[in-house]
């Protein structure tokens, strides 16, 4: 009854997101670094990947999924995002499938920009830069449930102007009674904030919802997945995706594709694992004249 309470309660939750009109705040919303792929197998799989056995930082986007499988992992992604820009990653997660711990490191870095006057003429640089430290924490309920939660301090820096905020995600995660299916929804970007230049920035609340499918086909792991989501600030999306785990793990290959984003699309990748080492690469196109992105990614598992 208390599973069935609190999954009913989400997916209610999730429907009035779903059928809601964007927020009249919508151009005030920041932190949405917060919402950029974490690592190399998440942008392969159309920014999210819950359920790949690569994705063991799956908790930075549903803080309750990294607890089922058992596993001590460290990681490090680098994305080549847009317009020159950068993020990094560094995570630590840990499951015994009863508890998980977590601890993560996210940074986008704008590069240096020229700061002109009102009349256009050059005064000097500066170099904005958003970080955030979080830390999750999830437990088995009951066989088939599982909860999570993530707490986390934001920090955005636009040249002299910063903000300073606190945010959380919840998250459920349950295995169906249908063998090798698994349902999850979160909300996420819960959160207060510091004022920036006399204006408070404010965070983008969302709800997300992912059904995978795994099965096995002639010693090939294959997981079939499909996400939706819906921001405050924006119009529903999804995405569908999929990975195929080949020769024992050995070598993994993705692709994925992402439904009503204004200039993303198609997202491919893969990764190779050798004995405790994950190496991996994640590609993602845009259009709309901007430049396809790339990830790049190291884990090891001890």
């Amino acid at each position: 009854m208390r599973k069935t309470a609190l999954i009913l309660s989400l997916i209610m939750l999730f429907s009035v997101f779903l059928n809601a009109d964007i927020h009249h705040n919508a151009g005030k919303y920041g932190y949405q670094f917060l919402d950029i792929s974490t690592n190399p197998v998440s942008l392969a799989l159309a920014g999210r990947g819950i359920q790949s056995s690569s994705m063991l930082a799956s908790f930075l986007h549903q803080p309750s999924s990294s607890t089922i499988n058992a596993h001590r992992t460290i990681g490090a992604g680098h994305i080549i995002w847009l317009a020159d820009t950068s993020c990094d990653n560094l995570y630590y997660s840990w499951s015994n499938r009863k508890n998980h711990f977590g601890l993560a490191f996210r940074s986008l870095d704008y590069g240096e920009l020229e700061l002109r006057d009102d009349n256009g003429m050059l005064i000097g640089h500066y170099s904005p830069l958003d970080i955030d430290l979080l830390g999750n924490y999830a437990m088995r309920v009951t066989p088939s449930l599982y909860t999570g939660i993530n707490v986390g301090i934001a920090y955005e820096k636009l040249d002299t102007d910063s903000s300073l905020g606190l945010h959380s995600d919840l998250g459920i995660s349950w295995l169906t009674p249908i063998a090798g299916t698994q349902f999850d929804i979160a909300i996420r970007n819960l959160g207060i904030s510091s004022e920036m230049d006399e204006e408070r920035t404010l965070f983008a609340p969302s709800l997300e919802m992912d059904f995978s499918k795994s099965i096995n086909y002639q010693n090939a792991d294959i997981i079939f997945e499909i996400s939706s989501m819906k921001a405050v600030d924006e119009n529903w999306k999804a995405a569908v995706s999929s990975e195929i785990a080949l020769l024992e793990h050995l070598l993994s290959l993705r692709v994925g594709y992402k439904i009503n984003y204004d200039a993303e699309n198609l997202t491919a990748g893969l990764g190779l694992n050798w004995k405790n080492l994950g190496i991996d690469y994640g590609w993602a196109s845009f259009s709309d004249h901007l430049n396809n992105v790339h990830s790049f990614g190291l884990s090891y598992q001890f």
